[in-house]
């Protein structure tokens, strides 16, 4: 994407926040003639990412981080603060579940008849969220795992694939959108930028971690912690580089601090994309997302965490003991060799 395209994307997207009534995106989302070929309509917003390079400028120029002084149960958690899932914010007559599928997914079949049925030939076969583009069937290349997985629309089968906020809902109330008003909220939850279709099991991996914390706890067992856990990455790092600078764009869009840590791992990140690698980092990187992986598993399970307390305790006691063995074979010998 070009400056001058991301500049005017910025724009329109000011516009947005300022409270147009979803049926005047269009409108809103109107630039000059000279802009008009580069400015993408709310639909394309997902293809404005910044480069890796553009990305790191963007991550110095945030703001401070805001964190909320309460966890986002006491408003009502995703509801009561970003309204209800799957809102039809561009007034088009499809919920944005729908639209995201139909973006990301190949092979999209929007009929329940034989053969994959065009978006054309499904207008009026669809659910009532999305009457004339449902997609029922489709193929998912997900780009959080690498897996190919095949989607089946169904109370049993539509959550082997699920919609991810690339910056999640929780982390975003975490940061600063608890002091945001109700409509800024309700778009970045349907922004096609921020919406990415994966791996139902990656999805629910995620939970609502950044890049190196979480938000955890709650104010009502007087543990919240806006910057806790242990952060999360893509399992495929041949995705690590996209991932950041998507992340970066939602971030510079809505203009939300993070955590140093946060900033620190996504620097770390990109500037390895920028000088050419696969955003993978060092030995030491990986280990350490490896076991921030383990440590968020642990922290979401506490009897894991007890038990691996307790297996810390025993091999400290083992080692311990043996260390000392070993120092006092050493002097033994070292006595019989001056005799």
């Amino acid at each position: 994407m070009t400056r001058m395209r991301f500049v005017a994307v910025l724009c329109a997207l000011a516009a947005v926040l300022a409270g147009v009534p979803a049926a005047a995106l269009a409108t809103v989302l109107a630039v000059p003639a000279a802009l008009a070929d580069e400015a993408p309509a709310w639909d394309e917003r997902g293809e404005a990412v910044l480069s890796s390079a553009e990305a790191l400028e963007a991550l110095a120029l945030l703001p401070d981080d805001n964190p909320a002084p309460v966890s986002w149960a006491e408003g009502g958690s995703r509801t009561g603060w970003f309204g209800e899932s799957w809102e039809d914010v561009d007034g088009d007559g499809c919920d944005t579940r729908n639209e995201i599928l139909a973006r990301d997914l190949t092979n999209a079949d929007y009929s329940r008849a034989a053969g994959i049925q065009t978006v054309e030939q499904g207008v009026g076969e669809g659910a009532g969220v999305c009457p004339n583009a449902t997609v029922w069937f489709g193929t998912l290349h997900d780009p959080y795992t690498g897996a190919t997985i095949t989607f089946t629309r169904g109370a049993d089968t539509s959550a082997e694939v699920q919609i991810d906020h690339v910056v999640a809902l929780n982390y975003l109330y975490a940061h600063g959108a608890w002091a945001w008003d109700a409509r800024r909220r309700l778009l970045v939850a349907n922004d096609p930028l921020n919406l990415l279709a994966v791996d139902g099991q990656a999805n629910q991996d995620k939970g609502a971690c950044g890049p190196a914390t979480c938000p955890v706890g709650s104010t009502g067992t007087n543990s919240w912690n806006p910057s806790g856990g242990s952060g999360w990455w893509p399992e495929d790092d041949g995705y690590r580089c996209t991932y950041a600078a998507r992340f970066v764009s939602v971030l510079a869009a809505y203009e939300v601090g993070v955590p140093e840590a946060d900033t620190a791992a996504l620097r770390e990140v990109l500037e390895d994309c920028v000088a050419g690698g696969d955003g993978a980092g060092s030995a030491l990187g990986e280990a350490e997302r490896v076991v921030g992986a383990v440590g968020h598993g642990l922290t979401e399970r506490p009897g894991l965490l007890a038990m691996a307390a307790v297996g810390a305790a025993l091999l400290v006691v083992g080692i311990v003991p043996r260390v000392g063995r070993r120092r006092d074979l050493r002097r033994r010998r070292a006595r019989a060799q001056r005799r």
